[in-house]
């Protein structure tokens, strides 16, 4: 079966022109290879036998260099598009699915994700969770998964530190864009302005949150970044991970657990033993609102966690991970009263780790005692609650 990505190639590059001259942006050398190498290698390793590349600056750079791949088709935009424009002029050679990759961002996603969400769906987007949403503006999304709005950076709400962006990876219905490409004039069409918030007031556009090494090469500081992050990253293999919760599954919760004086709950020991002769890695996800509610310190926190690491480590299981979340809205400490996806059973935290160790979220579970906390809000990962 034919696997289809379009990837944008056009960009000039304009902020990295002081640093990477004479070459399109998506040609940037980043250890010595093109960044569309790097690209078309995860591509592959993901399925994928047939690419389009929407070129447009210094084409011809491009052409040349993958002139012998019989799996590579580019076509070129005589005048600037846009994203959306690129996208519609190579319409005729569309498969009836097909992802779009924006040319110049490393996302290290499971593609398969978006697939099989995404089947009976219109468009839709890759979700990646980021603390930084200054940079970004955020996606604002319902239970289903459905895009509700687009935030600009300039009107983010005020009692949020964090969200979900825009990953720069598509997965669309060909028909979807039938209109547009019958009423297409060569016009200078955005993708994210124009197509997509139309399918988002029409109920038909979904974003998906996924995980993974995430970079843009477009700014000189993370291009200098991704030499050795993006090499570095694709040296792991994925790994199956068992994320677990603290407070009444490792430990029992005894209201703000904190502290060196912690009482095991020695019944999850055979299973994350189990796990870890399975080769799955652990990481413990954890809300800590007591730190925002002024129950307990950070330095409590750890001392609580160091404590947990070291009755397992005595017990035979070793954690591989730690990640945790001190915001809520009922915070008295105000640097953490902020609505927060890192707090469960949103999947900030999750996903957090999935930029710090290679993951397989597909087959990777989640290992908690309460189901509206830990039941996460991903529609692919297992969840198992205790006792139940």
């Amino acid at each position: 079966m034919s696997k289809q990505a379009v990837i944008l190639a056009g960009g000039f590059g304009t902020r990295l022109s002081h640093i990477v001259k004479d070459v399109p942006k998506p040609m940037a050398p980043i250890n010595d290879k093109p960044f569309l190498d790097y690209q078309l290698n995860v591509l592959k390793e993901n399925g994928f036998n047939e690419f389009i590349l929407l070129t447009g600056y210094k084409s011809e750079i491009i052409e040349k260099y993958y002139a012998k791949r019989n799996d590579i088709m580019c076509i070129k935009e005589n005048t600037p598009l846009g994203t959306g424009g690129a996208v519609i002029n190579a319409y005729p050679y569309l498969r009836d699915t097909f992802f779009v990759i924006n040319g110049d961002t490393f996302f290290d996603i499971d593609f398969s994700l978006l697939e099989n969400f995404g089947y009976d769906k219109p468009a839709t987007l890759s979700l990646r969770y980021s603390t930084d949403i200054s940079r970004y503006g955020l996606v604002d999304i319902d239970d289903d998964f459905r895009i509700q709005k687009f935030i600009e950076k300039g009107c983010l709400p005020k009692d949020t530190i964090d969200g979900y962006i825009n990953g720069g990876i598509y997965y669309i219905k060909k028909k979807t864009l039938t209109e547009e490409a019958n009423n297409f004039k060569n016009n200078n069409i955005s993708m994210e302005t124009d197509i997509f918030r139309k399918l988002s007031n029409n109920g038909m556009l979904y974003g998906l949150p996924v995980g993974g090494a995430f970079i843009d090469i477009g700014i000189p500081k993370d291009y200098y970044k991704a030499q050795t992050y993006i090499p570095e990253t694709l040296k792991q293999s994925k790994s199956r991970v068992i994320f677990v919760d603290k407070d009444g599954t490792l430990i029992e919760d005894t209201g703000y657990a904190h502290g060196k004086d912690i009482k095991l709950i020695y019944s999850v020991m055979d299973t994350l033993k189990d796990y870890k002769k399975s080769g799955y890695k652990i990481i413990i996800v954890t809300n800590q609102a007591g730190i925002g509610k002024a129950k307990f310190s950070i330095s409590d926190m750890h001392d609580n966690v160091n404590a947990i690491k070291t009755a397992y480590k005595q017990n035979g299981i070793d954690f591989d991970g730690f990640e945790y979340c001190p915001y809520h809205e009922d915070a008295v400490i105000s640097e953490y009263k902020y609505k927060s996806k890192a707090r469960k059973p949103e999947a900030g935290m999750l996903l957090q780790a999935c930029e710090k160790t290679r993951i397989d979220l597909k087959n990777s579970l989640m290992l908690g005692d309460k189901p509206d906390i830990d039941n996460i809000k991903l529609p692919y990962l297992k969840v198992k609650i205790l006792g139940r």
